[in-house]
């Protein structure tokens, strides 16, 4: 290997390395959900409300708002968020915990992450 090359070769392994500081640690999830929500929840102000809490990057609706005559208000969305730790369950139960806790938000139900249905020890994660 000429000297040229093998002096590309240690630039661009460097700029790769540099990089790493800046690069996130982890990826992004991506969560589908179901919120029963009270029957008059505001859609667009829950919404707002989750992107606003801490590591959440996009909120999304999934389908349009089932809002029965009586009953609770279903509403399918899809979050994005950096999850703080590596176990998957860990991280679904604090952002849901965090969802849960939002006014009209009864029941946060886990539907799939990354476009997978997910379950855990067999059973759906109900938050």
């Amino acid at each position: 290997m000429s000297y040229a090359k093998g002096s590309r070769l240690r630039e661009s392994i460097n700029i790769l390395l540099e990089q790493s500081d800046t690069r996130l640690k982890r990826d992004l999830m991506n969560v589908e959900m179901r919120l029963t929500m009270e029957m008059d929840a505001h859609v667009p102000d829950t919404l707002t409300r989750i992107r606003v809490l801490p590591s959440v990057a996009v909120v999304g609706q999934e389908a349009p708002v089932f809002r029965p005559p009586e009953g609770n208000v279903k509403l399918d969305i899809y979050v994005k968020f950096l999850p703080s730790s590596t176990n998957t369950y860990t991280s679904l139960m604090a952002i849901g915990k965090l969802i849960k806790g939002l006014p009209g938000v009864k029941i946060v139900h886990v539907m799939g992450v990354g476009g997978r249905k997910v379950l855990f020890k067999n059973k759906p994660i109900v938050i």
